[in-house]
């Protein structure tokens, strides 16, 4: 069987990438495929190196699921939708979209298979609701040319903007116009109407669902569909135009922005999270996800890195779409009001019984009015608070819309299906699709489209216990910034090892003492914490989780959470894949990323080393880097007081302290240097993306003098 030597990322990304955008040769002329063969030939292509590093990671998915979108639309609008049977051989990437728009069961891959004499074709009926849940109408006839958010009206006065398609059901979300808070939409059909299976569908094929102008939500708290949530005058007015023309501008759906579209990754976003800018920097135009058991913290990080924008000219916009939307987002919104965070902000959520369709809607008009700002050439933050409705609604789709070759309401898990040259379970290849072309809408756009950003932090809690079955203790994951002892391990002040054996039992047992005080303190607050946690039920299995790893540009992984002293991040699962080039300039001229080196290094001295000098100055340097990146939640760490504290590290001025000795000596320098170089700390916060100058760095060397 011929079968392809290259997947097609390989051949999408050469012609995207390769010098003067030019197509890259096939090597040779596709073989033909023998008559009854499973596998059509492909052209094969060279993978060039030149600027692939330039990209990041997440990107490189971008355009094939664009263009497998493109694609699959394409022949869906054909005269006929293959539900069965085996198209002639014709190579190339439509093809394969073809496939995945329709996956197919493998059996054996290997055996050659006689296709049937004739190709069974399903002819598209007129379109029709096929089936209603809550908001969402199912439909049938609409088909997979139809892009989403298209407008469509459900019987005789329902409307409603297209979500997804699985063939062979469109799904779509009703909505009443003039008939929410102020004269804004609400979702679902409306009062007095009611849309019943059979009734026919108008589909509105230029007219597109429309957020509202992206200056009149500054500083708001809306719903899925723009309506207000905050009490005040409906954004844009109660009369405005829900829809939108070609142009697609505000539009609630937008097709993600190709490699040409877009721009290196190469300035920095301060989070103001100590852990997060030295260990895994972030730049704009990244897509990183967040994860963590429940109860650590992470909307209350993510709430941190929208008030540290503060003044620095990033757009900030936050989606609660999961366990944060409980109390319909009230909880955050008071948090980033305190912070004085909402003058930036935009608030998108929904109510904590909202449809899983609603959820998905509002993570898309999220994505939207963050775009917004983008096209107008701003840097803008998104924090996804979860990702719920984006992984929830495929399960729903596939519940809704079995395959055709499957019994009606069964789904077949074990199906498979050729993806990227690999052969893998079905509705993990739509899932894959699905949530990449959503998560390519992160970019940085080149020049010619603005040159704004768009960067996302995603938060996703996993199971409890599903990463910590492979480590011997909590101290073996690196774990950073929480409370040194958190982990069962001691605080020991600089130079026990040299003292009497004596004072070496009294210290130990003191410690032991005001440990285990610690802990069943600690235990009690978690079990109190327990009862009331709403992320308990949003928590999502670890294979998710690493399958969000594998699209995202990084992770952050988040062991432990405390009111004093703030979040435990581990460094050896958490990881920026943009690396040094999204960091901030003076981090990176300390040589920032030694640190995490230097903490793995130790933990693995301290669980298998001798005893030795050696092993005493990697724990005295490991404890100092926790002491260092400790942070209380609702506290911003400004990049000049980073550079302090790595300044401190890595000119030796912390050597022999334990995490409480640096950390205080970290904040009287701080202090200091507010003081007396106040030009230099303002400089530094001022022009994140430059290298620390060597006159800055004789004035940070005096705070530090005897």
């Amino acid at each position: 069987i011929a079968r392809p030597t290259r997947s097609v990322l390989s051949t999408v990304h050469g012609r995207a990438c390769s010098p003067g955008g030019s197509s890259p040769r096939a090597r040779s002329s596709p073989p033909k495929a023998r008559r009854g063969s499973r596998s059509e030939a492909f052209s094969n292509s060279r993978m060039p190196t030149a600027g692939v590093s330039l990209m990041s990671p997440a990107s490189l998915f971008a355009t094939v699921a664009r263009r497998s979108t493109r694609h699959a639309s394409s022949t869906v609008a054909s005269l006929t939708t293959r539900a069965r049977g085996y198209a002639p051989a014709r190579p190339g990437l439509s093809q394969l979209a073809r496939r995945l728009a329709a996956p197919r069961a493998v059996s054996t891959v290997t055996a050659d298979i006689e296709p049937p004499e004739e190709e069974v074709a399903f002819q598209r009926g007129p379109a029709s609701v096929h089936a209603v849940e809550g908001p969402l109408a199912v439909l049938s006839g609409v088909g997979a040319d139809i892009p989403p958010g298209t407008l469509v009206r459900l019987g005789d006065a329902v409307q409603g903007f297209i979500l997804s398609h699985r063939e062979p059901k469109t799904f779509a979300l009703m909505y009443a116009a003039g008939q929410g808070a102020g004269g804004a939409p609400s979702v679902g059909a409306g009062s007095g109407v009611a849309v019943s299976p059979g009734d026919a569908v108008e589909v509105l094929r230029e007219r597109h669902f429309r957020m509202p102008a992206e200056d009149d939500l500054r500083g708001r708290w809306i719903g899925a569909l723009g309506q207000p949530m905050d009490g005040g005058d409906a954004p844009g007015g109660g009369d405005r135009d829900l829809a939108c023309g070609e142009d697609l501008d505000g539009a609630i759906f937008r097709d993600p922005p190709g490699v040409e579209d877009r721009k290196p990754i190469t300035t920095p976003l301060v989070t103001g999270i100590k852990a997060l800018d030295v260990l895994t920097p972030l730049g704009r135009g990244q897509c990183m996800l967040l994860t963590g058991e429940p109860g650590t913290g992470l909307t209350r990080l993510g709430v941190g890195a929208i008030a540290a924008q503060a003044g620095s000219g990033v757009r900030c916009v936050y989606g609660a779409t999961g366990a944060a939307a409980e109390d319909g987002g009230k909880g955050a919104v008071e948090e980033l009001r305190a912070a004085g965070a909402m003058g930036h902000t935009t608030v998108v959520s929904v109510d904590g019984d909202a449809s899983l369709a609603e959820r998905y809607a509002a993570t898309c008009a999220a994505f939207a009015v963050a775009e917004g700002a983008r096209a107008k050439g701003e840097d803008v933050l998104l924090v996804l608070d979860d990702f719920t409705g984006l992984v929830e609604f495929t399960k729903d789709m596939a519940r809704l819309s079995p395959q055709l070759d499957n019994p009606e309401g069964i789904i077949d898990e074990e199906k498979m299906v050729e993806y990227e040259g690999m052969i893998i379970n079905a509705l993990l290849a739509e899932r894959r699709r699905f949530l990449g072309t959503t998560l390519q809408r992160v970019a940085r756009m080149s020049d010619a489209l603005g040159g704004g950003s768009l960067t996302l932090l995603g938060i996703m809690y996993h199971e409890k216990g599903a990463y910590r079955g492979r480590k011997g203790t909590n101290k073996d994951t690196g774990a950073v910034g929480s409370a040194e002892g958190a982990d069962g391990t001691l605080q020991l002040p600089a130079g026990f090892d040299q003292m009497a054996p004596e004072m070496q039992a009294k210290i130990t047992a003191a410690l032991e003492k005001k440990r285990d005080a610690a802990v069943k303190a600690a235990e009690a607050r978690e079990a109190e914490a327990a009862a009331k946690r709403p992320e308990d039920a949003y928590t999502q299995p670890r294979s998710l989780v690493e399958e969000f790893m594998s699209i995202t540009d990084g992770q952050v992984m988040v062991e432990n959470f405390s009111e004093s002293n703030g979040w435990g991040i581990s460094v050896k699962d958490s990881v920026s894949r943009i690396g040094t080039p999204g960091a901030a300039g003076p981090l990176k001229s300390l040589d920032m990323m030694q640190l995490r080196l230097d903490v793995m290094q130790a933990d693995d001295m301290q669980a298998f080393g001798n005893n030795g000098d050696e092993k005493v100055q990697m724990r005295n340097r490991s404890s100092a880097i926790r002491g260092v990146l400790r942070q209380r939640p609702g506290e911003t760490a400004a990049l000049s007081a980073q550079t302090v504290g790595l300044f401190a590290l890595q000119k030796g001025y912390l050597k022999n302290m334990n995490a409480d000795e640096a950390a205080a000596r970290v904040n009287e320098a701080v202090n200091k240097a507010k003081d007396t170089i106040p030009e230099v700390m303002d400089a530094l916060d001022a022009n994140p993306s430059k290298a620390l100058s060597a006159e800055h760095s004789e004035k940070l060397a005096s705070l530090f003098a005897a």
